[in-house]
């Protein structure tokens, strides 16, 4: 009998190896599967963040050799609406906050100079000897960064792996760090001019945290058990930050948490989504559905869609949260949605942290039938709300937003909403890559 038992133990051990194996293998084939599946899709990334900072070069070269207002406003925009691209080509990488974050301010500046002198000379106005250095000063940094981003090509980034998950280190030599890089200074009166860096954010509240209550927040909003996440260094910019890493569904991610008040400032879930196209009107409004339910659920409250842009299969919805009726762009939150999978994957809260606040915004003086005297006859209103924005002083305003079209086309103007004086006036484009506002 004990021999018996001895055989049957014998085969059930064997068993139990055979079907370990048979599952170490099944498990090594998913992670290589896995793996190649990243590294396709963070090449690609990689090729468009290279053809975007090619492209702008060329846009912003062209500057020089502009004949006519009509070219140069046009070239202008592109450069714009580039930058949006490109900033969102360096978030699909799969590398730190840390290391990006003043190569997407210098993005982020380029594109809105470049609105900034679009809307000089819609006004009349001329662009100066020191504007034209300017212009030239970004082509040759955008120049600068194409090169250093070939030479990474060329040493096969990126294509490592540490540990299970896709990640760059930035201490690695060959990696994608723009930290210690010198970017142009713009002296000019814009949202992202050197004039706003004195500005201290708003909106962090709270006491300092460290670094164990920090990835204690970041598994909250993840949802995640708190010994999955990897330290992934320190941001000490304008809002210091710890950065974590890790791996969930499949999909690797990061996330940025605040030293003071332990709030979120940026998190993105690198995911291979493959092309999207604009969606019917029908979907756009369940994808925007998505993102503002995604902000309750974190504790944004209500929330108002403001633009979109559809690329790599991610809708980037931007939205405002909203606050007795009123719309607040200042405090807007910037949300990704995969398209496919229907569900968050990222969240940019800088501007919210800058500047969400408590307002004692006073009542509007005047009312919406009296605003609406202020705005031009020509334009068929199809809805009005009132929103606080942001003018490029620095002040914010209480506007009745009036959007509506002309001979087709499509506008948003805003009349003060004390003095009836119209603030600003944004002409709404629908293009290839969703909706934008000029």
């Amino acid at each position: 009998m004990k021999r018996i038992y001895r055989i049957i133990a014998a085969c059930v051990a064997g068993v139990v190896i055979v079907g370990l194996s048979i599952y170490a293998i099944v498990i090594d084939n998913q992670k290589a599967v896995l793996k190649n599946q990243l590294t396709a899709f963070y090449q690609k990334a990689f090729e468009e963040l290279m053809t975007d900072m090619d492209s702008l070069q060329t846009k912003l070269s062209k500057l020089e050799a502009a004949g006519s207002t009509n070219q140069y406003t046009t070239l202008l925009m592109d450069v714009w609406r580039q930058t949006g691209d490109t900033e969102s080509s360096i978030a699909a990488l799969p590398v730190s906050y840390t290391s990006t974050s003043a190569l997407t301010q210098f993005i982020n500046r380029t594109g809105d100079y470049c609105k900034y002198l679009s809307n000089k000379l819609a006004l009349g106005e001329e662009i100066t000897a020191e504007d034209a250095e300017q212009l030239r000063s970004l082509a040759d940094s955008c120049g600068e960064i194409s090169l250093s981003l070939g030479d990474l090509w060329q040493l096969g980034y990126p294509s490592v792996f540490s540990g299970d998950v896709f990640m760059a280190d930035d201490t690695t030599e060959g990696n994608l760090n723009f930290a210690n890089q010198e970017f142009p200074r713009l002296m000019y009166d814009g949202p992202f001019s050197e004039s706003t860096e004195n500005k201290e954010p708003e909106g962090l509240g709270g006491e300092e945290v460290t670094k164990e209550q920090a990835k204690q927040a970041a598994a909250e909003f993840l949802g995640v058990d708190v010994s999955t996440l990897s330290d992934d260094g320190e941001l000490n910019g304008k809002i210091a930050c710890f950065g974590f890493s890790g791996e969930t569904g499949g999909s690797a991610f990061s996330i940025y948490i605040t030293k003071q008040g332990g709030a979120v400032l940026w998190y993105m879930s690198y995911r291979d989504t493959g092309i999207s196209a604009v969606p019917s009107d029908e979907r756009y409004e369940e994808l925007v559905g998505i993102a503002q339910q995604y902000l309750r659920d974190k504790g944004y409250g209500e929330t108002e869609p403001s633009y979109a842009q559809f690329y790599g299969g991610m809708a980037v919805i931007n939205l405002a949260p909203v606050e007795d009726g009123i719309v607040l762009y200042p405090d807007l939150v910037k949300v990704w949605v995969d398209i496919s999978q229907n569900d968050a994957a990222g969240i940019d809260a800088n501007n919210y942290l800058m500047s969400h606040k408590e307002r004692d915004m006073a009542a509007a003086a005047l009312s919406e039938d009296e605003a609406r005297a202020y705005v031009n006859s020509s334009l068929e209103i199809t809805n009005v709300r009132l929103a606080l924005i942001p003018l490029e002083t620095g002040e914010e305003k209480l506007c009745f937003e009036f959007t509506g079209t002309i001979g087709g086309n499509d506008y948003i103007v805003y009349i003060n909403a004390e003095t009836g004086t119209e603030e600003d006036i944004l002409m709404i484009q629908h293009t290839n890559e969703g909706t934008l506002v000029l």
